[in-house]
C-alpha cells in the first residue's frame, strides 16, 4: 500500500510537470568499483583496522555443522567487483522563485533513471523540491529485479534457509525501496563570493522502505549480491559532507560519511534468536572523493572508502550464515575504490 502511494504521487507529479516551463536533460553513466579482501575481522580487537589480505583463513578446527550451515572461509582471495551502466532524463520546473538570493532557484527537480548490471535492472523516479537554497526535500521509489550470473554473483533472492546461500532463481520477485529525505546544504562562497572560498557542506537524513515480494515477515534476502542481510522494513541512511571547491580540473575534493542502520520491529530481530548477529549494529561508511570536471558536460567521481563492520565471536565467526554469528563489536576495513563517470546530453 505505502509503495502505491509513492508511485500514484510521482506519476501525479510528472503529469503535472509538463504545464510549466521546464529544462530537461539526459545524462549516461556508468559506476564501477573492486572491493578488497580481508578476513573478515579474524585476529582484530574491538575497534581495530583489519589489513588487506588475499589469503583465505579455513576454520582451524574440524568443523561442525549447525543444521544446515557449512561454514565459510574469511576471505575470497580476490576481493569484488561491481559494474553499473545507467542513463537518467532530470527535468527541472522552476517553483515558487522569489528575487532574493535564497530563493530565486528555487525549483523541482524530477529524475527518471534507468539502470542494468550483470545481475540486476532498476527502474527510479524521486522528485527534489528546493523551496530555498540551503534546503531540499526528496522522495523516490525505486523497482528492480535481478538474476544470477554463471554462479558467480546473484543479483536477487531469499537468504532464509539457514545455509547463508541465497536462492538463485532467475527474476524470483520484485525488489521496492521508497524514500523519502532532506538535506540542509551550505556554500561559504555564496556568503563570501571568490573563486577560493567555497567550502561546502551538506547533511542528509533519509527514511527508506524496502521490500522484496518474495519474503515474508523477518525473512533475509539477497539484493545485487550484496551480504543478504536484508529484510522488508524501514532503515534510516545518514549522509554527511564537508568540501572544498577548487577553479581546476579537479573542482571539488571532499570528504563523506555515510551511516545505515535497520528501524522499528528489524532493529529487535536478533533480540529473539538464539544468538543476538546484531541487528541494531550502524554501519558507517568514510573516506575522501574528488570530481574530476573532463569537459564541460562530463565527468568522474572517484572515491577511496572504509567501512565499519561487524566483528563475531572466534567460536561463531565461521559460520556461513550470519544470523549463527554472534556479534561481539566492530572493526575497520578498507572497503573499496570506486569511480562514477556521467555525461550530459542535450
Amino acid at each position: 500500500m505505502k509503495n502505491k502511494l509513492i508511485t500514484t504521487i510521482f506519476i501525479m507529479i510528472i503529469v503535472s510537470g509538463i504545464l510549466f516551463s521546464a529544462e530537461s536533460s539526459t545524462y549516461y553513466g556508468a559506476v564501477g568499483a573492486y572491493y578488497f579482501d580481508d578476513n573478515r575481522g579474524d585476529g582484530v580487537n574491538d575497534g581495530d583496522f583489519a589489513p588487506i589480505s588475499y589469503s583465505p583463513i579455513t576454520d582451524p578446527n574440524s568443523y561442525l555443522s549447525a543444521d544446515t550451515d557449512q561454514g565459510r572461509d574469511l576471505g575470497n582471495g580476490w576481493g569484488g567487483a561491481e559494474a553499473k551502466a545507467s542513463v537518467t532524463h532530470k527535468i527541472k520546473v522552476p517553483f515558487m522563485q522569489g528575487s532574493g538570493a535564497m530563493t530565486s532557484d528555487n525549483n523541482i527537480l524530477y529524475q527518471l533513471k534507468g539502470e542494468l548490471s550483470p545481475v540486476s535492472i532498476n527502474a527510479i523516479a524521486s522528485a527534489t523540491v528546493t523551496p530555498i537554497a540551503f534546503l531540499n526535500f526528496q522522495a523516490g521509489v525505486n523497482l528492480g529485479t535481478g538474476w544470477d550470473f554463471f554462479g558467480i554473483f546473484n543479483g536477487l533472492g531469499l537468504n532464509n534457509d539457514g545455509t547463508g546461500i541465497p536462492e538463485t532463481d532467475s527474476v524470483p520477485g520484485v525488489m521496492v525501496k521508497s524514500w523519502l529525505s532532506g538535506t540542509f546544504q551550505f556554500d561559504l562562497g555564496a556568503v563570501i563570493p571568490g573563486e577560493w572560498t567555497h567550502v561546502i557542506m551538506a547533511a542528509t537524513a533519509k527514511g527508506e522502505y524496502k521490500y522484496f515480494s518474495g519474503a515474508d515477515e523477518e525473512e533475509a534476502w539477497q539484493y545485487e549480491a550484496d551480504t543478504g542481510e536484508n529484510f522488508n522494513g524501514f532503515s534510516f541512511l545518514g549522509s554527511y559532507v564537508l568540501g572544498y571547491k577548487l577553479p581546476y580540473k579537479v573542482n571539488t575534493v571532499a570528504f563523506l560519511v555515510e551511516t545505515e542502520q535497520m528501524l522499528g520491529t528489524n532493529q529487535d530481530l536478533s533480540s529473539s534468536d538464539p544468538v543476538d548477529w546484531g541487528s541494531d549494529f550502524t554501519q558507517v561508511t568514510f573516506g575522501p572523493l574528488a570530481n574530476i570536471q573532463l569537459t564541460e558536460d562530463s565527468n568522474i567521481v572517484i572515491l577511496v572508502q572504509f567501512r565499519t563492520e561487524k566483528l563475531y565471536t572466534e567460536a561463531t565467526v565461521f559460520n556461513n550464515y550470519f544470523r549463527n554469528r554472534e556479534y561481539d563489536g566492530s572493526y575497520i576495513d578498507f572497503r573499496r575504490i570506486a569511480f562514477s563517470y556521467s555525461k550530459q546530453f542535450k
